[in-house]
C-alpha cells in the first residue's frame, strides 16, 4: 500500500510528542513540505519516473515544464525529423551565442526557469526530466495524498531535524535526526541506484550518455 501524506505527519506529531497527526499544524506541515523537496532533490530516484515534455519555442526560448526539478539539468533534449530523435547538447547560456543556427545545442536557465535553443527555424522541442513533486497544501486536505514512495521513513526523520533544528534549546536531537537521515539516504541512494535501467537514446548515432529518450 503506497505512503500518504497523512503517514508522514503521524511520524513527525508521534516523535514531537503532539500526537496531532490529523490536525493541521502549519510549521510542522511546512518543514514536511521542505523535506519532501529536500529528499526528492537529492538524487534522480528511479521511482519518480522521468517525464516527456513538448515545449514550445519563440524567437529561440521556451518555458521549462512548472515542476521542472531544477537540482538537475535535462536528461534531453531533443526534436523529431522522420522517424529519428536528434538531442542538443547542453551548452553555458553565455556560450551558447558562439554556435551557429544549424547547431543542435541548448542552454538553461534555472533562476528564470527558461530553455534557449541555437536554431531559429524550431518552434517545439521536447524534453525528458527529473520533474519534484508539488508542495502540499498546509492543512489537511491533501492529507490521503499518496506518496512516490511507500516507506516515508526518511522524509519523516528529516522532517524531524527541521523542526528541531528551529528549538536551539534541541540542537541535541537535530543532530541526532539530521545522523540517522542522513544514514538513511545512503541505503536509499545504494539501493535506488542499483535497482535502475540502462537507458538508450533512439537515434542513428550512439550518444556518449547511453540514453536514448521517452518513446
Amino acid at each position: 500500500m503506497a505512503a500518504q501524506l497523512i503517514d508522514i505527519k503521524a511520524f513527525v506529531a508521534d516523535l514531537i510528542g503532539t500526537g496531532d497527526a490529523t490536525t493541521a499544524v502549519p510549521k510542522r506541515d511546512r518543514l514536511i513540505n521542505a523535506a519532501r523537496r529536500r529528499f526528492y532533490s537529492e538524487h534522480k530516484w528511479s521511482f519518480l519516473k522521468v517525464k516527456k515534455s513538448a515545449i514550445t519555442i519563440s524567437s529561440q526560448l521556451g518555458d521549462l515544464p512548472s515542476d521542472f526539478n531544477i537540482k538537475f539539468d535535462p536528461t534531453a533534449v531533443y526534436v523529431y525529423n522522420g522517424s529519428y530523435k536528434y538531442q542538443y547538447q547542453k551548452v553555458a547560456w553565455d556560450d551558447l551565442e558562439m554556435y551557429g543556427t544549424s547547431d543542435y545545442v541548448f542552454a538553461v536557465d534555472k533562476v528564470n526557469k527558461k530553455i534557449k535553443i541555437s536554431q531559429t527555424s524550431v518552434s517545439t522541442v521536447y524534453m525528458d526530466y527529473q520533474y519534484l513533486p508539488a508542495d502540499k497544501a498546509v492543512d489537511t486536505t491533501d492529507d490521503t495524498d499518496e506518496e512516490p514512495i511507500d516507506d516515508i521513513t526518511p522524509i519523516g526523520l528529516l522532517s524531524l531535524a527541521l523542526w528541531f533544528q528551529s528549538a536551539r534549546q534541541s540542537i541535541g536531537r537535530y543532530e541526532m535526526y539530521m545522523d540517522e537521515y542522513k544514514e538513511e539516504l545512503v541505503k536509499w541512494i545504494i539501493n535506488d541506484t542499483g535497482s535502475k535501467d540502462i537507458k538508450k537514446f533512439n537515434r542513428p548515432i550512439q550518444l556518449e550518455t547511453g540514453y536514448r529518450g521517452q518513446n
